[in-house]
C-alpha cells in the first residue's frame, strides 16, 4: 500500500497503489491520468493523446497556435468537465471559460492523506474562481482489492442557486483501444445522435434515435460496441437503464487482457456520452492522428454548455442540469474495476453491486 508523490508523462502528481491495481492522479486538471493492474504492468487502458502535454500552469496565449484550446494542452485520460460540460455560450468564452469548465485546468492540491495496512485514501480538490465551485475528491484503495473508490463533494462558494453541468470524461486511448477488437459495454436502453453535424466524416447520423448498441449510419445499423475501420468522428447520448438504481459501463481489450468498468448511481448521471475520435479531426493538435473513445457519464446528454442545457430543461424524461443551492454541496460516488481477462472475454452482459463488491457477467 503506497501514495506517492511523482512525476508521470511528464506531469506532477501522486501515484496511490495497493497489490493489485495503481492509479495515477494529476496536480495539473486533476486527471487520472493511469489504472494499471500489476498483472498487466504495460497496459494503461485511459487515453494519453498524440501530442506533448504539459502543465496547464505552464499555458501562454501562444500556446494556442500549438494546442488550440488550453484544455488540450494538458488534457489526459479521465478528466472533470463541471460547470460547463462542452462548449460555454460566446459570452463566456470572452470571460475566460474554455471547453468543459476550469475543473481539467486549473490547479489540484492534496487536502490530506491517509495510509493504513488495510486501506488507503487520497483527498485531493481544486477551487473554481469563476464558477465559485469548490470541488474535493477522495479516492480509496484497499488491500487485495481491483476496486477504485471514489467521492467528490461539489460546494457552491456563492449566495445563490447555480445551475450545472458536469461528465465524468473518461478517454480511452491505444494500444488499449484497437478498433474492432475492444468491446464497450453498458446499462443503456435509449440513444440519440448529436443534435447537428458532430465530425467530418461521421459514421452516424445526427439527430437520430436508437436502441443501444444498434446505432443509425446512413446505409443501416451501426454497432457502437466497437471503433469502426473507417476515419469518423461521432457523439451520442445513451439513456442509462431507469429501471435500474446503479448504471454501469465496461471496456474490454481480450487481446490485450484487460477489463475496466465504472459504475455510478444513475440518479447522479442519467446518460453516458459515447465520444468518437477515429484519425477525422484534422485542426491543431489532432492533426489527423488520434484514436480515443470516451465514455462520458453526466447530468447532461449532450457537450453544448450549461445555457442550452438549461434552456433545452428535459430530455428523454429527465432534466438536462442540476441545481446547485447557495452555499450548499452535493456528493458524488462511484466505482472504478480493473481486472485481467481471459482472451476468451467477449464483453460484460451485467454488473451488479454485491456488498463492497461487484457481481461482473
Amino acid at each position: 500500500m503506497q501514495i506517492q508523490a511523482k512525476n508521470m508523462y511528464g506531469r506532477k502528481g501522486w501515484e496511490l497503489s495497493n497489490d493489485r491495481i495503481s492509479i495515477f492522479l494529476m496536480a495539473g486538471g486533476g486527471h487520472i491520468a493511469s489504472l494499471k493492474h500489476r498483472e498487466r504492468p504495460s497496459v494503461n487502458p485511459l487515453w494519453a493523446p498524440a501530442w506533448k502535454s504539459i502543465e496547464p500552469w505552464a499555458y501562454r496565449p501562444k500556446d494556442a497556435k500549438t494546442y488550440g484550446v488550453k484544455l488540450l494542452a494538458c488534457i489526459f485520460g479521465h478528466n472533470l468537465c463541471l460547470s460547463e460540460f462542452g462548449t460555454p455560450s460566446p459570452e463566456e468564452l470572452k470571460a475566460g471559460i474554455g471547453p468543459h469548465g476550469e475543473a481539467p485546468v486549473v490547479r489540484w492540491t492534496m487536502v490530506k492523506k491517509r495510509l493504513g495496512a488495510r486501506q488507503l485514501s487520497f483527498t485531493y480538490g481544486c477551487v473554481l474562481p469563476i464558477a465559485q465551485m469548490r470541488l474535493v475528491r477522495t479516492v480509496t484503495l484497499g488491500k487485495g482489492s481491483e476496486i477504485v473508490r471514489v467521492k467528490e463533494t461539489l460546494i457552491n462558494l456563492c449566495r445563490r442557486d447555480v445551475p450545472f453541468t458536469m461528465c465524468q470524461h473518461v478517454s480511452f486511448g491505444p494500444p488499449f483501444l484497437e478498433r474492432g477488437v475492444t468491446a464497450f459495454d453498458m446499462s443503456a436502453t435509449l440513444g440519440h445522435t448529436f443534435p447537428g453535424p458532430f465530425g467530418n466524416p461521421q459514421r452516424l447520423k445526427p439527430s437520430t434515435d436508437f436502441r443501444w448498441p444498434n446505432g443509425p449510419g446512413p446505409k443501416g445499423k451501426v454497432d457502437l460496441r466497437f471503433m469502426g475501420r473507417a476515419k469518423n468522428g461521432d457523439f451520442s447520448a445513451q439513456l442509462m437503464n431507469p429501471a435500474r438504481d446503479w448504471a454501469w459501463f465496461s471496456a474490454v481489450n481480450p487481446r490485450l487482457g484487460v477489463l475496466v468498468a465504472y459504475v455510478w448511481r444513475r440518479k447522479d448521471y442519467p446518460w453516458l456520452g459515447n465520444w468518437e475520435e477515429n484519425y477525422a479531426r484534422k485542426e491543431t493538435p489532432w492533426n489527423g492522428k488520434s484514436l480515443a473513445r470516451g465514455m462520458e457519464f453526466g447530468n447532461s446528454p449532450f457537450p453544448t454548455g450549461v445555457r442550452d442545457a438549461v434552456n433545452r430543461g428535459e430530455f428523454q424524461e429527465e432534466p438536462t442540469f442540476r441545481w446547485l443551492p447557495a452555499l450548499g454541496r452535493i456528493v458524488y460516488e462511484y466505482s472504478i474495476i480493473v481486472q485481467p481477462v481471459k482472451s476468451a472475454c467477449k464483453g460484460v452482459k451485467s454488473i451488479h453491486p454485491a456488498g463492497r463488491d461487484f457481481d461482473i457477467l
